[in-house]
């Protein structure tokens, strides 16, 4: 039996996962042809191109100058207008510049140059909101996809996979995943769903695969399948539409049991966190997990790993399944472990980063546990010492004692790099009531360990846990703040109140006096929103969470490395530099140098329009429309003419009048400021020394704000 296993968009593009590398590693170890497939990384290969994005064009366009001509704009219409103009603006820009972009992430000097890496980055958010708007009201985004149509209904589910202009994956399957499905030919396909922002993509590929391939058996598990067990289970259709099974929980025995049965012609009743559709939905009983130590070191074969946005491979890798302390109120990712915990052997992880670095030729690890234990920490650190194994690594743990100052020395010895913290609260009454396991004081230690051991610290926090007050939320701010010179770096969140989790079980127990369900059946959402006895709203958490994240970054020692990388940068960071300080210094932003604004503007002067710049006369102001977005203004935009000038690099947006705009057009790098003065004072039958004062006037305001040069 030949399987393919497949990881869906929309995930990050930096590395692999580390589900369809695990899975086929036991499959293959028992004897069955396995092909992995990441085709959420051929979906960025193909979006990421200049042909792809200028394909968008003509739709963007024709879509524009029918909202442009109409008699009023509707909220809705006043967004889509917004982002059509935008998306026209700056396509062919960003279109011409998407290869160089995508070199950068690739180039062994220019990624480091956090500048060249930030405008690199930019471009590819510029080009996925081109692809959005292509697409309106789908977002699609680095690391996330929603469909304005999709409220997460089972009727949701079936119209979105089937909508042609608001679904960019149907296209996209159709032209390059079932090519490819063709000529592998497989007897199974496994689809993994990781995260949220895969459902609705996985589904997609599901429903066109299974119409194509109606003699191929479609498995789908991961994470939020395990998650949607439930939900799942009560929908026939799901089985007739889109898949024929589903696995929950972990999935490398269910899928050889299923590769077997199939092959064998046996019952699919013998294969163990099944769901599937025999004239009725089935759910078979789960087994235990598989021995972790029993596991083989995932396989990358297949995987073309220079592909993914970075200039060098960095490998997933699991030290251990579940959580070893599985109490945290918030959180439900035990779920797809059956809230069961193992520990691998810290010699067996060893050897598996010495096999995965020679074969692959890579140093650089990101675990993916939840938390890795101080005992295994300790246990791995000697054996990478003890085998000298040269490798930089990164990993999440529990602020908790046993990570001691002489533990945080060895592990950085061992080559653990970036340590990820979730502290979630500074307040020691919130983190006892959400059973944190930590306290403040036990947080600081550890931090202070960790930085003093030249580990990068990176804490993660969220304001508005249930009947956290306003007040508590300030002693989180306050914490990082007070303790800003141990942290190198953070992130504020807010609660959600998630499936899964203890408060979604037991929410009086938390405080939450009520779960607010909407008119429309949410089912295959993931969290609720929710009423709280009392403290913070959600929204006023995620207000303050906004707020304080502003005011926190720019009084902090590492706000160069915020303000121009991403999380996902820090491993390869860090491990450039043999000192984190020498890492700041050389992320430091320069002072702006004096570009001496101040002196006239003479009559030799010779003005040019910035080459991006677009010079336009809409019928609608488009500076009041984005008013109204801002403040979620529900009053309809009534046609007015309104000559603008935008600068799409800064997303500037210029009122001017249309004398200010014949300037403009006259400003070619070709004409100085007395042929423009002539011209115009012909053209207007004007005195031109009136004409050369306004000129003079408004092409110094436009040169302060870099819109012309001269």
């Amino acid at each position: 039996m030949k399987t393919l296993l497949i990881f869906p968009p929309q995930w990050i593009p930096y590395q692999p996962y580390l589900s369809l590398p695990s899975l086929t590693a036991y499959l293959k170890e028992h004897g069955v042809d396995t092909v992995q497939y990441d085709f959420n990384l051929e979906a960025y290969k193909a979006f990421f191109s200049e042909e792809y994005l200028r394909s968008l064009k003509l739709g963007l366009n024709a879509e524009f100058k029918r909202l442009d001509s109409s008699r009023s704009l509707s909220p809705v219409d006043q967004q889509y207008y917004n982002d059509l103009f935008i998306a026209n603006t700056s396509l062919e820009r960003v279109a011409g510049g998407i290869s160089q972009a995508k070199k950068v992430f690739h180039d062994k000097n220019r990624y480091y140059d956090p500048d060249t890496l930030a405008q690199a980055r930019e471009t590819l958010n510029q080009a996925m909101a081109i692809i959005s708007t292509a697409h309106f009201p789908t977002r699609v985004d680095l690391s996330s996809f929603e469909m304005g149509a999709y409220l997460r209904s089972y009727r949701d589910i079936k119209d979105s996979t089937a909508d042609n202009e608001q679904n960019p994956y149907i296209k996209l399957c159709r032209g390059k995943l079932l090519l490819f499905v063709s000529e592998c030919c497989p007897d199974i396909i496994g689809i993994s769903v990781a995260g949220d922002s895969q459902l609705l993509p996985a589904l997609t590929l599901a429903r066109q695969l299974k119409s194509a391939n109606p003699q191929v058996h479609i498995v789908i598990g991961g994470y939020i399948v395990s998650l949607l067990a439930d939900v799942i289970a009560r929908h026939e259709e799901l089985f007739k539409l889109f898949f024929d099974s589903a696995v929950v929980n972990e999935g490398e025995q269910p899928l050889l049991e299923l590769a077997n049965c199939l092959r064998d012609g046996r019952s699919l009743s013998e294969v163990p966190n099944l769901i599937y559709f025999d004239g009725q939905i089935q759910v078979n009983k789960t087994k235990p997990s598989l021995k972790i130590n029993s596991l083989p070191t995932p396989c990358f074969d297949g995987l073309n790993l220079k592909d993914y946005l970075s200039p060098e491979p960095v490998l997933p890798l699991l030290g251990s399944r579940g959580c070893y302390w599985g109490k945290c109120a918030f959180c439900s990712h035990n779920e797809a472990y059956g809230w069961h915990y193992q520990k691998r052997e810290a010699a067996k992880i060893a050897e598996d980063m010495r096999s995965l670095s020679v074969r692959h030729k890579v140093d650089k690890f990101a675990f993916a546990d939840e938390g890795l234990a101080p005992s295994l920490a300790d246990a791995l650190s000697d054996e990478l010492i003890k085998g000298g194994i040269q490798v930089s690594c990164s990993v999440n743990v529990r602020l908790e004692s046993r990570f001691t100052p002489e533990l945080c020395l060895k592990m950085r010895k061992a080559g653990f790099r970036v340590l990820f913290l979730g502290l979630e609260s500074g307040c020691n009454r919130v983190l006892e009531h959400m059973e944190k396991g930590t306290t403040r004081e036990i947080a600081v230690q550890v931090c202070r360990n960790i930085y003093r051991a030249d580990i990068w610290n990176h804490l993660y926090v969220f304001l508005g846990f249930p009947t956290e007050s306003e007040a508590e939320a300030g002693e989180t701010i306050d914490f990082l703040a007070d303790n800003r010179d141990i942290i190198r770096s953070f992130n504020i969140d807010y609660f959600s109140l998630g499936k899964g989790s203890a408060v979604a079980r037991l929410p009086e127990k938390y405080g939450v006096s009520g779960i607010i369900e909407s008119k429309t059946a949410e089912e295959f959402k993931l969290s609720r929103s929710y009423k709280t006895v009392s403290g913070l709203s959600s929204q006023e958490a995620c207000e303050m969470s906004i707020r304080s994240w502003t005011e926190l970054i720019n009084k902090h020692p590492s706000r160069d490395i915020f303000k121009r990388l991403m999380v996902g940068d820090l491993l390869l960071y860090v491990s450039r530099y043999p000192l984190i300080e020498d890492l700041l210094k050389a992320a430091q932003i320069p002072p702006k140098a004096e570009t001496h604004q101040d002196y006239p503007v003479s009559a030799s002067g010779v003005p040019r329009l910035d080459k991006h710049l677009t010079v336009a006369v809409l019928n609608f102001d488009l500076l009041q429309i984005k008013q109204n977005i801002s403040c979620k203004l529900t009053l309809p935009a009534t046609p007015v003419k309104t000559p603008v000038v935008y600068e799409p690099v800064k997303s500037r947006l210029v009122n001017v009048t249309l004398t200010e705009l014949a300037i403009l057009r006259l400003c070619d790098g070709q004409r100085d400021l007395g042929q423009i003065t002539a011209q115009l004072a012909a053209e207007y039958n004007a005195p031109e020394d009136v004409i050369e004062k306004d000129c003079r006037r408004f092409l110094l305001r436009m040169r302060e704000m870099q819109i012309i040069s001269f």
